[in-house]
């Protein structure tokens, strides 16, 4: 069974996570500036060399940054079905309303 503690560590999480939300936006915005420069590059008549190496990083960075913001959301919801079975239900379907 799950003991108190763990019970306290997902409510912790679970009040904190609006930084891993903040990553996600973040990176999303990384790999659609990324998407936006190589566009722009592409129609340019002499394309810049700066922006053709400066993409793949940026894509790199961008996609960590989602999978970081994956990871913790999948954490989050784990953490979240502990904290309802701490609260009395055997199961996610027999959890009691408060």
């Amino acid at each position: 069974m799950v003991n108190q503690s763990q019970s306290n560590n997902a409510n912790e999480l679970l009040r904190s996570i609006k930084a891993p939300y903040l990553f996600g936006l973040v990176g999303y915005g990384i790999v659609l500036a990324a998407f936006v420069l190589a566009v722009v590059n592409a129609f340019m008549p002499a394309p810049n060399a700066f922006l053709g190496k400066i993409i793949m990083p940026l894509i790199f960075v961008g996609l960590a940054s989602l999978l970081y913001h994956i990871g913790q959301h999948v954490h989050a919801m784990h953490a979240n079905a502990i904290r309802m079975l701490t609260m009395g239900g055997t199961s996610i379907g027999e959890v009691k309303k408060h």
